[in-house]
């Protein structure tokens, strides 16, 4: 599974190679929210945490969100857009430039294309190739670009999903295990000892390698609950891929409806999944 959402990584983060440019500020109907964790006793019981944490993750139907990406390996790559995403069903993402789009990545449970506008390039590769047998869910991705937990297929978890999870304290947090792992891949989280949230997530795929995310600066806004501000994602195999998406839930809008569809321009030229990563591969 890794392999696949690796895949999808390099996706986001060509869109982010695209753009050397800082994205627009300022939105009518911001969701404002707070950047002060909730602390935890030190002496709370695992199974209270847990209770505590998904039960700050509020359910959310759509959002739009902007967002700074950093590509620090195998180069130094930074650019600026902005996300939206239907929940469980596609994630849309915008790059500009001097008030121009020059690229897109659009994600939904058919297809995931990338489109650079500024080369006239595309890829489109069907969903379920890139996911294979996974058992990855849209809202899965979208959970471990926010900061959230998720039990593979299913979503993010609530109380009544205590069961579904072995709890182990850490010198540096304590973990969520998913019992039922998936045959391809191995997963985790951490959570942190001090405060309401996760600190990182974890995948381990046979014969390949892993992708761990960390997870920095909470935010709670009003309509969404609890997300990480900064996430850092990194791969273990082969040339170290590692990059940072920091959204701007200050400025974000949640719950509104929003409809976006996939666009692909008819003087593109599509070119395979193979080309985008080698893109990578070659800086």
């Amino acid at each position: 599974m890794l392999r696949n959402c690796l895949k999808i990584l390099l996706a986001i983060i060509l869109v982010g190679a695209l753009a050397g440019c800082r994205s627009r500020k300022g939105s009518t109907g911001e969701d404002t929210g707070s950047r002060q964790g909730v602390a935890i006793p030190a002496n709370t019981a695992l199974n209270n945490r847990y209770t505590m944490l998904v039960e700050s993750w509020k359910p959310w139907s759509d959002m739009e969100v902007g967002v700074k990406l950093s590509l620090s390996s195998p180069a130094k790559i930074n650019g600026a857009g902005k996300v939206w995403m239907k929940r469980g069903e596609w994630i849309s993402i915008s790059v500009r430039m001097l008030g121009f789009e020059v690229a897109t990545l659009w994600l939904d449970n058919d297809s995931v294309v990338a489109v650079d506008k500024f080369h006239k390039k595309y890829v489109s590769e069907p969903t379920s190739r890139l996911l294979g047998e996974a058992n990855v869910t849209i809202e899965d991705i979208q959970d471990i670009l926010t900061g959230r937990a998720f039990l593979a297929g299913k979503g993010t978890p609530s109380v009544a999903d205590r069961s579904a999870f072995d709890f182990e304290q850490a010198p540096n947090g304590w973990f969520l295990l998913p019992k039922a792992q998936p045959e391809r891949f191995d997963y985790g989280f951490l959570a942190s000892n001090t405060s309401n949230a996760l600190r990182g997530a974890i995948i381990e795929v046979k014969d390949f390698g892993s992708v761990s995310a960390n997870y920095n600066d909470l935010f709670e806004s009003r309509n969404g609950g609890w997300f990480a501000q900064e996430v850092g994602i990194e791969t273990s195999r082969g040339k170290k891929i590692a990059a940072t998406l920091k959204w701007d839930f200050n400025g974000a809008k949640f719950n509104t409806g929003v409809i976006k569809t996939c666009r692909i321009p008819d003087n593109c030229e599509r070119i395979s999944m193979s080309s985008l990563t080698s893109l990578l591969k070659n800086f």
